[in-house]
């Protein structure tokens, strides 16, 4: 029963009315007994990781690679506790629950990749019960999150590349793999600035000449970019 924000607890057992209300607000009544205690209800009450599992989900992980070898060990400490469990026993859906507590721009890109991956695997053929499916997908985390060194230095690499003897093709398809390895995603405006950085001054110019409206993704500068150098080979 709710009245203005607020809901009614009905106990059948004169103890849980004892313990909810001092004995003077007690009322008699024939039957089972009622508690009048006020409960107030939020407007956004917490989400239940499911009566059926055991423990704690582990916290979000928003792709702050810092946070990567906290995350996966909280995950695999809530699947140990579960493992007899369908969502854990079946890799497939184990790897889908994992993905499922990843948010935020700097994970969701690379989320929706590796669910795409998966089906992709599962419509050619690969068994929802294959373990391969979370070999896979754990090897890809820890290449993209938790290898430190190797992304410290992509990300260095990336800060200091620059596109040289005119060569835009070859620039394109490096800064791209040292993007990747540095655990960016395209849609970072930083991913943007640092394209840019790497460029010819004057190729970076001629783009925004040229532009009605100068591109405001990295996929477009980088298209932009493309097609002013092929103007002067």
């Amino acid at each position: 029963m709710a009245i203005a924000g607020y809901s009614f607890t009905l106990d059948t057992e004169a103890e849980c009315l004892s313990a909810a209300v001092p004995e003077s607000e007690h009322l008699s009544m024939a039957g089972p007994q009622i508690s009048t205690t006020l409960i107030p209800q939020t407007q956004n009450p917490a989400p239940m990781s499911g009566s059926s599992l055991f423990g704690a989900p582990p916290e979000v992980f928003d792709g702050n690679r810092a946070k990567a070898k906290e995350y996966m060990c909280s995950f695999k400490c809530w699947w140990a506790l579960n493992e007899e469990k369908t969502v854990f026993d079946i890799p497939y859906k184990r790897v889908t629950l994992c993905i499922s507590y990843m948010k935020g721009p700097k994970v969701e890109d690379w989320a929706k990749v590796q669910q795409e991956l998966m089906n992709n695997r599962k419509s050619t053929g690969r068994l929802v019960t294959f373990e391969s499916h979370w070999r896979d997908f754990k090897k890809a985390f820890k290449d993209t999150f938790m290898d430190i060194t190797e992304s410290i230095k992509a990300e260095n690499n990336l800060k200091g590349l620059k596109m040289t003897s005119g060569n835009i093709d070859s620039y394109i398809a490096t800064f791209m793999k040292l993007l990747k390895m540095a655990g960016y995603t395209e849609m970072e405006h930083g991913s943007l600035e640092l394209f840019k950085k790497g460029l010819p001054a004057g190729l970076n110019i001629q783009i925004i000449n040229n532009s009605a409206t100068p591109p405001s993704t990295l996929r477009g500068w980088i298209e932009a970019a493309h097609t002013e150098q092929l103007k002067y080979l």
